[in-house]
């Protein structure tokens, strides 16, 4: 009889696998290898039926495609399901040359980070309302596929989410509207204790929308104006500060720091131990921020000057610490138009996508460290799916 148990369990759990696999089995990605009269630009949804995708371009020009035709992608969370788009997402669009969509990457779908914790309401046999430690509600949607699990992992079956029920979700956000997919290979529901959910939700009481509680560096406190981003980059182990227990967020900052610390932020398991060459004439490759400022380059974050400078001790300005910031990113902007400064797509984009604080100055004034640490824990947050959550509990 046991022997029978366990033949029927794994039969159902690859069965459940199996059918998991099949909806993000990788397809010929068409973003990588235009052909004539395709295009790529960035754009909004404007429309959605069951069948047909529309959006609109900056400049309120309309494109449509069968979601049949279409290759779906999220933002780095693998092929997407037609029903994941919705009207205002963000999009990527690749249209073939009668100006029909056959690409479209959703920019609003991202991949939880396993930071979605909360009490299960209003539950039907396909969705469930999540209400998180942070007062906010999400819909989650559910299907065939979607696994559910106890607390140490073990997968329940015939399981069906109840009233009040404590879960952890791990699945794909659409931060747009808050959905949270988890009918998606790797995504997950798990079943959780009132012990383990106590201490989130006191932490996140204490904290006030998640500001460290104790003070990181003794020349910024909790009335300082650049307080919760200074030291969310210290706990994220970004920026160290001085010997002497301060982090001058007044002062400027210059080429060479910024750049350790923002490639910093998101290669840091890719820097370099040594290098064979310099990669540019006005500093030698033992410097401490080259291993930093070289893999910048190599990944064309940054070109230097024309004259194959980099000027490390040179200020820097806003307009350049955002175009590092969003390439760094992997942010699209949209194409320079003609007597357009060469800041002003990284600028707009940035502006758009709140990355950008309104209070900053302008693209020429030079930042602070204290403007730094902002601007990085935004574009940080932005890729976790966090910032409008964010932006949303500073009061």
């Amino acid at each position: 009889m046991n022997s029978f148990r366990l033949l029927v369990t794994t039969f159902i759990a690859l069965s459940i696998a199996n059918t998991t696999l099949a909806i993000t089995d990788p397809e010929p990605n068409p973003f990588d290898n235009l052909e004539e009269g395709e295009q790529i630009f960035e754009a909004t949804v404007s429309n959605v039926t069951e069948e047909i995708l529309t959006v609109e371009n900056s400049g309120n020009q309309e494109f449509s495609g069968n979601f049949d035709q279409i290759f779906k992608y999220r933002d780095g969370a693998g092929p997407a399901a037609a029903n994941e788009f919705f009207v205002g997402d963000r999009v990527r669009i690749m249209t073939d040359a009668n100006k029909v969509i056959r690409a479209a990457q959703n920019y609003e779908l991202l991949l939880c980070d396993q930071n979605f914790y909360g009490w299960v309401k209003d539950p039907t046999e396909t969705s469930f309302t999540l209400k998180t430690i942070r007062q906010k509600e999400y819909e989650v949607l559910a299907g065939e596929a979607t696994q559910y699990r106890e607390e140490d992992g073990n997968q329940l079956f015939g399981y069906s989410p109840r009233p009040d029920d404590i879960v952890r979700i791990h699945g794909v956000v659409n931060t747009n509207v808050k959905k949270i997919f988890t009918e998606t290979f790797g995504a997950y529901v798990s079943l959780l204790s009132e012990e383990t959910i106590t201490p989130l939700v006191e932490a996140f009481e204490a904290e006030k929308i998640g500001t460290p509680l104790e003070q990181q560096f003794d020349d910024v406190d909790s009335e300082h104006e650049f307080f919760y981003a200074i030291n969310f980059l210290k706990l994220e182990n970004i920026v160290n500060g001085y010997d002497d227990g301060t982090y001058k967020a007044d002062d400027p900052i210059n080429r060479a720091e910024f750049t350790k610390i923002i490639i910093g932020s998101k290669f840091k398991d890719d820097i370099p131990t040594e290098l064979s060459e310099n990669c540019f004439s006005d500093f030698e490759k033992s410097s401490w921020f080259a291993p930093y400022v070289c893999l910048a380059k190599e990944k064309i974050i940054i070109n230097g000057y024309p004259d194959a400078t980099f000027r490390p001790a040179n200020q820097v300005n806003l307009a350049e610490a955002t175009k590092i910031l969003l390439n760094t990113f992997d942010i699209e902007t949209e194409e320079l138009k003609e007597g357009e400064e060469w800041f002003i797509p990284f600028i707009n984009k940035a502006t758009e996508l709140k990355i950008l604080p309104e209070n900053f100055a302008e693209p020429a004034a030079k930042i602070t460290r204290g403007q730094m640490a902002e601007l990085t824990m935004r574009a940080i947050k932005y890729n976790k799916g966090e910032l409008e959550e964010y932006l949303s509990e500073s009061i």
